[in-house]
């Protein structure tokens, strides 16, 4: 597993990519178990639950390169958060929406996504849900040509990874610094 080259300029600036063989295990896991959740009785104690398999299906096909297929997961994935009234599922479900657009090309459509993922982290003081929305939305904003925005994006993810304990933090940290060597 790795980031992208932080690039300037270049496609998807960063993208967490996996080998072909980690995306084919990633994704056989995930529909393994959204198939688990789909089986289950959600009335039982410990079940594992539909709505986040799924939205964990759609996170491993976007980092597949699978992002229209995660996109038609995730975007009914969001209406049932929202409409089950589920904060923490909700900003997950926006954060693979968002970023599954983004990497199609869906810049309309995914900032919106991003920064409500964001507004629902801080509501909810979900601080891995921040940090990991601060950070996505940097990369759109700098695939967007928005380095000052992506800038003050990848601080706020860098404080609060830092802040937590992170292992995340060197990513972030080497996308800030990528980002300042571009602008010398």
């Amino acid at each position: 597993m790795s980031d992208r080259p932080f690039v300037v300029g270049g496609p998807h600036f960063g993208r967490f990519t996996r080998t072909p063989e980690e995306n084919a295990r990633a994704l056989a896991e995930a529909r393994d178990a959204l198939t688990t959740a789909v089986a289950a009785d959600p009335t039982e104690s410990g079940a594992p639950d539909l709505l986040d398999a799924t939205v964990d299906l759609a996170e491993a096909l976007t980092v597949a390169g699978h992002e229209n297929e995660a996109i038609t997961l995730a975007g009914p994935a969001v209406q049932l958060a929202r409409d089950a009234g589920r904060t923490e599922s909700l900003g997950w479900a926006l954060l693979a929406l968002a970023t599954a657009e983004h990497y199609a090309g869906l810049a309309a459509e995914s900032e919106p996504h991003f920064e409500e993922a964001l507004e629902v982290a801080r509501t909810g003081a979900d601080r891995e849900l921040e940090h990991y929305a601060l950070h996505h939305l940097g990369r759109f904003l700098v695939d967007e040509g928005r380095t000052d925005d992506a800038l003050e994006a990848f601080t706020a993810a860098l404080a609060i990874r830092e802040q937590l304990g992170e292992p995340r933090a060197a990513s972030t940290r080497a996308a800030l610094e990528a980002l300042l060597r571009s602008r010398r």
